[in-house]
């Protein structure tokens, strides 16, 4: 098969529907039990081969990492060592997932990126290869190379895809500051005084199973992360308030997503919105295709700044 110059691919954030905290591990990692779900929200990523150039990342968002700390880069000098070959690479994202949210999008793109290098270079590599060099960057992103809905495990990369009920719409809401992971597990060891409770989504083949473990399901983090970031309470507060079967922090937030069963009017919900930093999204659950595509995502969702009714 011959090398390929140039791809696009895009990449889909995730929510956590419920996440259990188990244990703190002897290797220091916490032990989770979490049901996955990506969303059609979408970074769409190009790569594209440039001669002498190295690894170079350019993307429209500010605050996205261009270095070495950066996920995809991280991969590409992987993938050096692993193909034994100089990887020169133009690498531009287009960034709609929310950075540090909760999401995902940076396991997202991760994935995206070991695809990409997969095709780019011909590395022939097997799903479980490439799952195996997923784990070895972060714990979220093998469940992007292969699932759009699955029961997560052991630091959440143990995954069981399942099958269950996609019928519903979410408003997901960005409060305007970022929470780091490890903060928030920090902070959760010192305030572990509560068991975790975890329940399954497996069952839930049709929307009234669905809709009735939802609405008891936990995010065990979520206590945390409404007392770093109190913006995501009000934002909580703000999706109860709109009627929602349930609202939730996603993984270790601060981004908080509501479920509802009819489609939400945007731009009335960016109208009723009490902050103009907040972003908002109406998106709908992925159930038949993958998380990682070829190409440009047809964007189901749209997305507007908060209170600026509109004006994104």
């Amino acid at each position: 098969m011959a090398e390929l110059d140039r791809l696009v691919l895009h990449s889909a954030a995730k929510v956590n529907l419920g996440l259990a905290v188990l244990r703190r591990m002897p290797d220091g990692y916490h032990e989770l039990q979490t049901t996955f779900q990506a969303i059609d929200l979408f970074d769409t990523l190009e790569f594209e081969k440039n001669p002498d150039g190295g690894i170079r990342i350019c993307c429209d968002n500010p605050e996205f990492p261009l270095g070495r700390e950066n996920l995809i880069f991280r991969v590409f000098r992987q993938a050096e060592q692993r193909c034994g070959c100089r990887v020169n690479l133009q690498i531009s994202v287009e960034k709609r997932i929310p950075i540090a949210a909760g999401l995902g999008g940076g396991s997202a793109n991760a994935a995206a990126a070991i695809f990409a290098a997969n095709i780019l270079y011909n590395m022939k590599l097997s799903d479980t290869q490439l799952t195996h060099w997923g784990t070895e960057l972060g714990a979220d992103v093998p469940f992007f190379l292969g699932h759009v809905q699955a029961e997560g495990r052991g630091r959440g990369d143990i995954l069981t895809p399942i099958q269950i009920f996609a019928d519903y719409w979410l408003v997901v809401v960005k409060p305007q500051v970022g929470l780091a992971a490890a903060e928030v597990y920090r902070k959760f060891d010192l305030a572990l005084t509560k068991p975790a409770q975890s329940l399954s989504f497996s069952h839930c083949r049709d929307g009234n199973d669905f809709f009735a473990v939802i609405a008891r399901a936990n995010n065990d983090l979520e206590e945390i992360v409404l007392e770093l970031c109190p913006e995501a309470e009000h934002a909580k507060r703000f999706l109860e308030g709109l009627g929602s079967v349930s609202a939730k922090v996603s993984g270790s937030g601060p981004c908080v997503f509501g479920i509802f069963k009819e489609k939400p009017d945007l731009l009335e919900i960016s109208h009723l919105s009490p902050s103009a930093d907040w972003r908002i999204f109406v998106c709908r659950p992925l159930a038949n295709r993958k998380a990682i595509g070829v190409g440009k995502p047809d964007q189901g969702q749209t997305d507007r700044q908060g209170a600026d009714r509109g004006n994104h």
